[in-house]
């Protein structure tokens, strides 16, 4: 395996010279660099990132925590983290905390201890306070994804999920829907919470109340859409839409719609949330409320980075915005 002295060797020069150019730091001349460079790919010299690690007191690695990495929603945002830590020359590594406390400080512990530059947190419950401490000792900078920080966090990236939840509801109550279903995530869940205040609000602005819809808590899948969709329909309940929290849950909608021998939007309109990859294939394609879920998490990372490039930068938030998506499965409510 080659060496920074075979190289130095090779390109005729000293070998710190070649030690800036892998560092990039520090300055070379352009002739030189393509020199060091050519002799680098002449011989297939790879650096060793422990040995630099270790003189420069950092990893070049970027620690996350997601809720499942195994969905289309956070694999998407995975992309996202990873499109901004690859153009900055970090690695990245991912871990998911399951929405459980003690699994998302299990994820996040283990992140500090492999010495990650900063830490990104997509997360659904309270930071244990021995949690707290070990990031505060570890001084390890972190941001926040889809909720306000926390007592470590010098960043947020939030969501505007109650303006997409009004957005959402407005557009059934624009095609006439009085009789609405809304199918909701876990009760305890930031978006759950503020999807429900968007939906209120788009029913105040008509002078009705959460009272005249009907909401049912679940989880955010495609089994829960399925199951509760066929539960609503085996009690009798007279509905002419179904607010689907997220896509996954309308996709098991549309799934026990169809085997009910339902048509929407004929008998039952849906729309979703999230509009992730696969809701422009279902059938019919589904209208949705559109997060740019790759670019929350790029943004995310964006200023996990900019923290640590600037150390005594203030707290950085930023606020992603979501747009209505019109496709085929909402429309005019049935008399």
């Amino acid at each position: 395996m080659a060496t920074i002295d075979d190289v130095s060797k090779r390109a005729g020069v000293s070998r710190s010279t070649v030690s800036r150019v892998v560092a990039d730091n520090g300055y070379v001349s352009e002739e030189k660099r393509r020199v060091i460079q050519k002799a680098i790919d002449e011989l297939g010299y790879r650096p060793n990132t422990l040995a630099q690690a270790l003189r420069s007191n950092r990893s070049n690695m970027i620690g996350a925590v997601v809720v499942d990495i195994g969905t289309p929603y956070f694999a998407n945002m995975v992309y996202g983290l990873q499109r901004a830590t690859r153009k900055a020359g970090k690695a990245l590594m991912v871990s998911s905390g399951y929405a459980d406390q003690d699994e998302e400080a299990r994820a996040i512990i283990e992140l500090v201890d492999r010495s990650c530059d900063g830490i990104l947190l997509y997360i659904e419950r309270p930071l244990r306070p021995d949690v707290v401490e070990i990031i505060r000792a570890a001084h390890i900078p972190v941001v926040m994804i889809g909720r306000m920080g926390s007592e470590v966090a010098r960043g947020s990236v939030q969501f505007d999920n109650a303006g997409g939840a009004r957005a959402a509801m407005n557009f059934l109550l624009e095609q006439g829907h009085r009789r609405i279903v809304h199918l909701s995530g876990q009760a305890d869940f930031g978006d759950t919470a503020a999807r429900l205040e968007g939906i209120a609000e788009a029913l105040a602005a008509r002078g009705m109340t959460m009272a005249d819809i009907h909401v049912v808590n679940g989880e955010f899948s495609q089994e829960f859409g399925y199951s509760a969709t066929l539960a609503l329909l085996e009690e009798g309940r007279d509905f002419t839409a179904i607010f689907a929290g997220d896509d996954d849950m309308a996709a098991g909608v549309l799934l026990a719609l169809r085997h009910a021998g339902k048509s929407v939007p004929r008998d039952v309109s849906v729309i979703g949330f999230d509009d992730t990859f696969h809701a422009r294939h279902l059938w019919p394609p589904l209208t949705t409320i559109r997060q740019p879920v790759d670019e929350i998490g790029e943004t995310a990372a964006s200023l996990l980075l900019k923290l640590l490039g600037e150390p005594g930068s203030g707290m950085l938030q930023h606020t992603i915005g979501t747009s209505l998506v019109v496709r085929d499965s909402v429309g005019p409510a049935r008399l």
